[in-house]
C-alpha cells in the first residue's frame, strides 16, 4: 500500500466542485463532513454530513458542495490486488456513499496520517500504511455493526467516554460524574454501558488502573505507593488489593517476575552467537 497524499479538515466555499471524468489515477477515500452532491453512474445524490466514499481506481469522480461550505478529509493511495481483496473482505464497497454516523474517530486517524506525512520520522511510510489499514478496519466495523448506533442513541458518546476512562486511569471516575457527562440517570447509564460493552463501567475503571499499574511496574522504578497514586488510588493498600485480585500477584511480585523474565531474555541474547550477512 502506498499513500500518495492526505488532507485533513479541508474546507471550501459553496462553489467547490471536482470534475474528474477518468478518476484521479489512484484510489480515493473521502470522509464528508458537510452536505455534498455526488454523481455516480449518471445519478445525482445529495448526501448528509458524516458520510464517506471509497472511489475505485478509474471511477469518474464528480462531487461538489451542496451547502455554503464543503468540508472533508481525503486520502489518495494505491494498493496491490491482494490488498484490494482485503478491502473487499472487510465489506467496504467501492463507489458507494456510506453514512457513518459520527466520523470523529475516523477523522482522527486521518489527522494522524496528515501529521505523519509531513514529519521527518524514519518509519513514517510504514506508519502511514498501518494507520490506513486500521482506518479501513474501523470503517468496516461501522458498516458491519450499524445496529449499535441505531439501537443505542448514546453508543458513540459511550465509546468516547470509554476511551477517556482508559486514557486517564489516574482520574477519580465515579458513576455519578460519568452519567452526568451524558446527561443520563445513573441507573440507565450503567444499564446501557453494561449492555453495549458487556462489562460494568466500574470494572472498566479498575481494569484501566490495573493495566496502567502493570505498565508502570514493568517500565519504571517508581515505588509502589507512587504508582498507586499515579493510577488513581488514594492509598497503596487499595491498589495492592485490586491489583492482586485482577492479576493474581501483588505489585511487588509482578515487578519481580517481569524483571526476571526480562533478564532471562537478555541472558539468552548475550549467549546467542552473532551472525552477519553481507549485501543486505
Amino acid at each position: 500500500m502506498q499513500i500518495h497524499n492526505v488532507g485533513y479538515n479541508f474546507c471550501h466555499d459553496s462553489t467547490f466542485k471536482i470534475t474528474r471524468p477518468v478518476g484521479s489515477g489512484d484510489y480515493l477515500l473521502l470522509i464528508i463532513k458537510s452536505p455534498a452532491a455526488f454523481t455516480l453512474n449518471g445519478i445525482d445524490t445529495v448526501t448528509l454530513p458524516n458520510s464517506l466514499i471509497l472511489y475505485n481506481k478509474g471511477t469518474p469522480q464528480f462531487y461538489r458542495a451542496a451547502n455554503d461550505i464543503f468540508s472533508n478529509d481525503w486520502i489518495h493511495f494505491d494498493i496491490t490486488d491482494s490488498e484490494k481483496a482485503e478491502i473487499e473482505e472487510l465489506c467496504i464497497p467501492f463507489d458507494t456513499v456510506i453514512p457513518c454516523g459520527d466520523t470523529t474517530q475516523l477523522s482522527q486517524f486521518v489527522k494522524n496520517m496528515y501529521s505523519e506525512g509531513y514529519s521527518a520520522n524514519h518509519y513514517k511510510e510504514e506508519s502511514l500504511r498501518l494507520y490506513m489499514k486500521l482506518l479501513l478496519i474501523k470503517i468496516s466495523e461501522k458498516i458491519k455493526a450499524p445496529h449499535l448506533s441505531d439501537s443505542y442513541p448514546y453508543y458513540d458518546k459511550l465509546s468516547e467516554l470509554r476511551i477517556r476512562i482508559y486514557s486517564s486511569p489516574e482520574k477519580n471516575h465515579t458513576i455519578s460524574e460519568l452519567a452526568e457527562q451524558l446527561r443520563l440517570s445513573e441507573s440507565y447509564f450503567q444499564h446501557l454501558y453494561k449492555r453495549i460493552f458487556g462489562v460494568s463501567v466500574m470494572a472498566d475503571v479498575i481494569t484501566a488502573r490495573v493495566d496502567h499499574g502493570k505498565y508502570l511496574l514493568s517500565g519504571t522504578d517508581y515505588p509502589v505507593g507512587v504508582i498507586a497514586e499515579m493510577c488513581g488510588y488514594k492509598n497503596d493498600v487499595h491498589f495492592m488489593r485490586q491489583f492482586k485480585s485482577a492479576v493474581g500477584l501483588t505489585p511487588t511480585e509482578y515487578r519481580r517476575r517481569f524483571k526476571l523474565s526480562a533478564d532471562e531474555i537478555d541472558d539468552a541474547k548475550r549467549k546467542q552467537p552473532y551472525t552477519f550477512e553481507s549485501g543486505r
